[in-house]
């Protein structure tokens, strides 16, 4: 499905979803209904998303991730993250992982912090969560969808870095498997899908929080409701 509307979680009783039997091999739907008992209720209307580009280590975002990681209540924003951080750390809040080789050796006890698009949910559904609607996007651009469909108002984006000229560069360059294909990602469906969530969420502010230097793209500053600021910006706007 494309997202050409904004969802929301208060709304979601559930989807029915279309593939084959794992043992027949046959076509069958599948009705998931919601997992309420997986899911925490936003404190704030600040949500982090974590990609994978490199400034996401700079010390002084990584500063910003450790305090947040001490708050409680109130003043502990949700944090998303996608694929192979599952494995940094159990500080997390949420996975958004699009293949199955970033889900081995993961402890069972956390798969429900995990949410899969549809073909890779029917082979994990007994322990992992459905990314609700919407399958067809990037791990990056489908967190930020999973945080303004869970209620949060202001997504800060941390390591969306693009490009820039320096071909793909990651936190997890020269591990699997990002040793392999990564050199081909093409930059300009990532940074489509990412305009297609900002434009159905016009009732959210989008954030990116970038530390060296880096231009938006001019799809994204076109948006009134984006904006490209410096970690001392976003610590003050996300009342981190």
């Amino acid at each position: 499905m494309e997202l050409t509307q904004p969802f929301y979680r208060t709304d979601y009783i559930g989807e029915t979803i279309n593939g084959y039997s794992v043992v027949t091999g046959h076509p069958a739907s599948l009705f998931v209904p919601p997992r309420e008992n997986v899911f925490t209720k936003p404190h704030t209307e600040t949500a982090i998303i974590l990609g994978n580009g490199i400034t996401r280590n700079y010390p002084e975002i990584q500063l910003l991730l450790t305090s947040n990681s001490k708050k409680v209540a109130e003043a502990y924003k949700l944090v998303y993250a996608c694929n192979r951080a599952v494995h940094d750390t159990t500080t997390y809040d949420y996975y958004v992982i699009k293949h199955n080789v970033f889900i081995s050796g993961v402890d069972q006890s956390r798969l429900s912090q995990i949410y899969f698009p549809y073909n890779l949910f029917l082979e994990n559904r007994r322990h992992c969560n459905l990314l609700p609607y919407v399958s067809h996007m990037d791990s990056g651009a489908s967190a930020a969808y999973l945080a303004c469909f869970d209620g949060h108002k202001k997504v800060f984006l941390f390591g969306f870095d693009g490009d820039c000229g320096r071909g793909y560069q990651t936190v997890y360059d020269d591990t699997f498997p990002y040793n392999e294909s990564a050199k081909t990602v093409d930059y300009d469906t990532w940074k489509d899908y990412l305009t297609e969530v900002m434009t159905a969420y016009k009732d959210v502010e989008f954030f990116r929080v970038q530390s060296d230097g880096q231009a938006s793209p001019n799809e994204w500053k076109q948006l009134p409701n984006f904006k490209t600021v410096t970690v001392r910006e976003a610590v003050l706007l996300g009342d981190f």
